[in-house]
């Protein structure tokens, strides 16, 4: 279950409507959001929160402001990715210096185990998952959408911590954004074709549609991968609303095209925590 929550702390600009996952919240570790599209300048007027599709411009920069500002990090700390719908992950381990890329590098994945770096993803229908291994502790942010998940983003991305943070899936603790849901999503026969053909339980997150068309559960076939794993369902936390049906709270690339904007998602290892 998610709820909206609004912050004031960032009155100087405005404020972003996003929601949170619970179970995260509760464990007083790290702050995160799904952000939506809606919000509201200092003066009360109402506008649209784009972070853009790969271009940093003015607007984009004043909407990175608000949320740094909401949640009280420094805004050299807010990472994101070129994101290219492939399965490259990016692992920051260690602290970064000032003349360190800060949102270029290509990936689809980002984990660290670095305290006051927030990790985020943008996406417009494509579906965000943020994971916590609050043993260690260590987070990472995915971007899926079906090329990312036919190449198995998320496991690779589970597997990358196991190995490299020496996470258990057992600890794990995951919360999958907005996406968009199998009631919008529909796939052609080249695309099904492709996860026919692939390791994937394709029966388990798919269903004929018409002649050659396919109806996809995006989200559900990125979960099965991490249950492939051991993730059973009470670490998850799926925020169940389709962003191409609301597209009065979401950007949605299916349902307004390609010019349409981008929300953010993200995930940080709050900076007072003890690691002793």
């Amino acid at each position: 279950m998610m709820h909206i929550v609004r912050r004031d702390e960032a009155r100087i600009l405005g404020t972003i409507t996003y929601f949170e996952a619970p179970p995260l919240k509760a464990l007083d570790l790290v702050n995160h959001a799904f952000y939506t599209r809606t919000g509201r300048v200092n003066h009360g007027v109402n506008f649209s929160p784009d972070f853009g599709a790969g271009e940093y411009d003015e607007r984009v920069h004043f909407n990175r402001e608000l949320v740094v500002r909401t949640f009280g990090f420094d805004p050299q700390g807010l990472i994101t990715m070129d994101q290219v719908h492939g399965d490259r992950i990016w692992t920051i381990d260690k602290p970064l210096t000032p003349s360190q890329p800060c949102s270029n590098c290509p990936a689809d994945a980002l984990l660290t185990d670095q305290r006051g770096i927030a990790i985020g993803v943008l996406t417009a229908d494509c579906v965000p998952i943020l994971l916590v291994d609050p043993r260690h502790p260590v987070i990472g942010i995915i971007h899926a959408g079906w090329r990312g998940t036919l190449l198995g983003i998320a496991r690779k991305a589970l597997v990358k911590m196991i190995h490299h943070f020496g996470t258990h899936p057992g600890d794990l603790l995951l919360a999958i954004g907005p996406s968009i849901g199998e009631c919008c999503y529909e796939v052609d026969e080249a695309v099904m074709g492709s996860f026919r053909s692939s390791q994937w339980n394709w029966r388990a997150f798919s269903r004929p549609k018409g002649e050659h068309k396919w109806s996809m559960n995006l989200a559900q076939a990125n979960i099965e991968q991490l249950q492939g794993l051991g993730i059973r369902d009470e670490q998850c936390c799926w925020i169940r609303i389709c962003t191409a049906c609301n597209t009065d709270i979401f950007f949605s690339h299916r349902a307004e095209g390609p010019a349409t904007g981008r929300q953010i998602s993200f995930i940080q290892l709050r900076g007072d925590i003890d690691r002793a």
